[in-house]
């Protein structure tokens, strides 16, 4: 068995068979280790703003890379991390950055799709690109049929997955609902994360990030249809959930208090 066959098989056990009850995950070797340590370091970075640790990740994630280029979970982080790390520069208003990291995340999360498709993966595709319409919306007509087709990979591939939820959330927020968003629909559907959030269970190096956040999207929706109380509740659970959530405790929660 070659060593990308068996991080592939890894990964397979880890995203389709829970441990029972009580019993130990085996310790992660391999490209699994350094996909669960970028996992680790992404989340962190992304709670607490820290661009720098973001680009640590990269780091990480670049090298894992050159040493297992045809890992499915490895090329799925590193868009992963492109993708939080254009959104933490375009919250510095350093949008110049932002497209060539969004070039870079579609292509590792294209390749990660053909080796070994995840729900997670069709979903932040689908996201890559909805951004990289934003950013030259004149690649709407080419990009947006793809966005939209990725989405239904994702619902199609992962009904349940919660993180595909949120970013189909995220995105209905952006869209207009001539084109099937809208705040209501967002609504609906980060309603749908939260519940699907309560049986996630992944086992590392598995997707497991998004429950907080989907509370901070959450506040925001409640925010636009003027629901001031219930969206301080959403700001507090994602806050109760990670209390340094530095986007909420900073922005989101203080600009309800306005």
């Amino acid at each position: 068995m070659t060593r990308t066959t068996l991080s592939s098989a890894i990964v397979a056990c880890a995203v389709i068979l829970p441990f029972a009850s009580g019993a130990q995950a085996p310790a992660l070797t391999g490209a699994a280790k350094w996909a669960d340590s970028a996992a680790r370091e992404i989340d962190k970075a992304s709670m607490t703003g820290d661009l720098a640790r973001m680009q640590g990740a990269r780091t990480l994630l670049d090298r894992a890379v050159i040493a297992s280029p045809n890992d499915p979970l490895l090329l799925h982080y590193q868009g992963f991390e492109l993708y939080r790390e254009a959104g933490l520069l375009d919250g510095l208003r350093r949008s110049a950055e932002v497209s060539p990291l969004l070039e870079k995340a579609r292509t590792a999360l294209e390749k990660s799709n053909s080796l070994s498709p995840m729900p997670e993966t069709h979903a932040l595709l689908s996201s890559v690109l909805g951004r990289m319409i934003g950013a030259d919306p004149q690649q709407g007509m080419t990009l947006g049929p793809l966005s939209g087709q990725e989405m239904e990979e994702a619902v199609g591939t992962g009904p349940s997955n919660p993180r595909v939820w949120l970013l189909r959330g995220i995105g209905s927020l952006y869209t207009p609902p001539e084109y099937g968003g809208g705040v209501s629909i967002a609504e609906g559907q980060l309603g749908k994360a939260i519940e699907f959030f309560a049986n996630d269970h992944p086992v590392a190096p598995a997707p497991s990030w998004g429950r907080a956040e989907a509370y901070a999207w959450l506040g925001q929706v409640l925010q636009k249809e003027n629901k001031p109380a219930e969206a301080t509740a959403a700001y507090e659970k994602a806050l109760a959930l990670e209390p340094n959530y530095s986007w909420v405790k900073n922005v989101l929660l203080p600009s309800v208090k306005k």
